[in-house]
């Protein structure tokens, strides 16, 4: 029996977990996630050389978001929302980088082997062509993402 303090108020549990269970459902197989987020290794098709560290929002609420991947700019250390790699990551054919998913401690070893990003990669990234717009280019600092020992080590690599 509910409260008086609970009339009138709807119950959204059942919705809340309705659209849990069918975001689950959309998620790819086998995937690890940790804090909600999946990590990346992107590998040049060609060379296999390492080209991007990047993460994922599997269970973000957006459509948007789940789409979305964030890659590491090392010299800044913020991982920035990235329009390529997003459009690179749903395309199965004819993609530029391997996706490999990996986990939390694997993603904190390879940020210091990220190359350097130049500044027309940079500035190619921060100008959308496809998925994403300018206001979608969100940061996300790499203590938040990987810890502050992460984000240290980054600083005395520069």
């Amino acid at each position: 029996m509910r409260d008086d303090h609970d009339r009138g108020i709807p119950d959204y549990r059942r919705l809340a977990r309705e659209i849990g269970q069918s975001i689950a459902a959309t998620r790819p197989p086998n995937v690890m996630v940790h804090n909600g987020r999946a990590f990346w290794k992107l590998t040049d098709v060609d060379s296999g050389a390492l080209a991007w560290l990047a993460f994922t929002r599997p269970d973000a609420r957006s459509g948007l978001a789940r789409r979305k991947v964030w890659t590491l700019i090392p010299q800044m250390q913020v991982f920035v929302a990235n329009w390529l790699a997003s459009v690179d990551h749903e395309v199965t054919d004819q993609s530029q980088w391997i996706h490999t998913n990996i986990d939390l401690y694997e993603a904190r070893e390879l940020a210091l082997l990220v190359p350097r990003l130049e500044a027309e990669d940079m500035k190619r990234i921060t100008r959308p062509e496809a998925m994403l717009t300018l206001e979608d280019i969100d940061r996300h600092k790499v203590s938040t993402v990987l810890g502050k020992g992460t984000d240290h080590a980054l600083r005395r690599r520069r």
